[in-house]
């Protein structure tokens, strides 16, 4: 069959498919504490990197699997959740029609439905299918080329990771941008940038969603580049953004109308402080990295109906910091943990310099965290460590 016929029949698929997921999971009750259930081990050989960043947590055949982009073989790894084992392993055909670029982030709809994204474009985006094979390719961006200036602010910086990754959804894809072109330098580069966009897949229109902005919060300052950072989620018919610098939660309905903000500090928060430029001398941002308590991926739990939101904790910097490229993830972190309708619930410590917090991910058994911090001791390149934690 014409690929290009394949693209219409897939679509009709995956709307319907769409229409016919439902959730069916208990309703728990919570004395608001962390158990720890044990671990669970997976297997790395030669071809894969024990720091995997790009994941998902999938159901095939009534089986919970770990989805793995593995950028060092160009495949897609898949680990039982129960045993740890790899179950298999698809290749990305190398398609000359189709040429993939370096990957940099995917998002798995079904079987035979995944798509793959490249790094800061969003032209190129491909849909493979179960046995690595193209489908088809997209390329709806449309930039100006008159000039380097020009094309800059043209350019949508496809930005896709596990915690803030690109979800498909009836015919489109909705994805975060994070410019090139620095949005915390001024009030008027942060008003009128647009972190949210829709692409619709046979239309190709891009459209960069007008009611979702950067928070008032950070008017009025400018900020250093890692600040602007946000994590954001899809629950239900709710969108739910955490920014780095930001308290609270901001949610927004299927419509994109901010529908509330919820209060989510951590206790360990202090008002931030820094050089208020994004082009400080190396050795003042790592300081200020270091020092600040600011927050960095939410998930939610559809097993026990919770958010989880991290925290990276502010510490003393030492001499030895100076020297590291990202010291930072030396630091404790925690986990502020709130109910579905965002009621504070708890918010529990964890020490540094064993877990990586940025790996995280939950499954039927409860909360994984991923002991593939770089300054951990007991760092293995054979396997990664996960520690389960189970929120009751």
């Amino acid at each position: 069959m014409n690929k290009h016929l394949l693209l219409p029949i897939f679509l009709c698929v995956c709307i319907w498919a769409c229409t016919k997921k439902e959730t069916s999971l208990e309703k728990v009750s919570f004395n608001n504490s962390f158990t720890h259930l044990g671990q669970l081990k997976l297997a790395i050989d030669s071809v894969s990197n024990f720091d995997f960043t790009e994941f998902q947590v999938i159901q095939e055949e009534g089986e919970e699997l770990l989805l793995v982009l593995n950028r060092v073989n160009f495949s897609l790894d898949y680990y039982d959740l129960e045993s740890g084992e790899m179950i298999k392993r698809t290749v990305i055909e190398r398609n000359e029609k189709f040429p993939i670029r370096p990957l940099y982030g995917f998002f798995y709809h079904n079987a035979d439905s995944v798509f793959l994204f490249n790094q800061m474009l969003l032209n190129g985006t491909t849909l493979v299918n179960s046995q690595g094979e193209v489908i088809t390719q997209f390329s709806p961006q449309k930039m100006d080329r008159s000039n380097p200036q020009e094309m800059m602010k043209s350019l949508v910086n496809h930005y896709s990771r596990a915690n803030n990754m690109t979800i498909y959804e009836a015919g489109n894809l909705y994805f975060s941008d994070m410019t090139l072109n620095g949005f915390l330098n001024s009030d008027e580069e942060m008003k009128s940038f647009r972190p949210a966009v829709q692409v619709d897949l046979l239309t190709n229109e891009v459209v960069r969603i007008d009611k979702i902005t950067v928070p008032e919060f950070y008017y009025g300052k400018v900020w250093p580049m890692a600040l602007g950072n946000y994590s954001r989620i899809r629950n239900g018919d709710l969108w739910v953004y955490s920014w780095s610098a930001l308290d609270s939660l901001l949610i927004f309905d299927k419509d994109w109308n901010q529908v509330k903000s919820v209060h989510a500090k951590s206790e360990f928060a202090k008002p931030l402080k820094y050089s208020a430029t994004s082009g400080a001398p190396k050795d003042v941002e790592i300081r200020e990295k270091v020092s600040q308590t600011t927050y960095s991926s939410l998930i939610y739990d559809a097993y026990r109906d919770v958010y989880y939101r991290f925290v990276t904790i502010g510490r003393e910097v030492d001499d030895s910091d100076l020297e590291e490229q990202f010291p930072q993830v030396k630091n404790d972190f925690s986990i502020i943990v709130l109910d579905k309708d965002f009621n504070f619930l708890t918010e529990k410590r964890f020490p540094g310099k064993i877990h990586k917090p940025y790996n995280s991910f939950v499954g039927k058994e409860g909360l994984y965290l991923s002991r593939t911090n770089s300054f951990y001791e007991g760092l293995s390149e054979d396997e990664v460590v996960l520690d389960i934690y189970k929120f009751e």
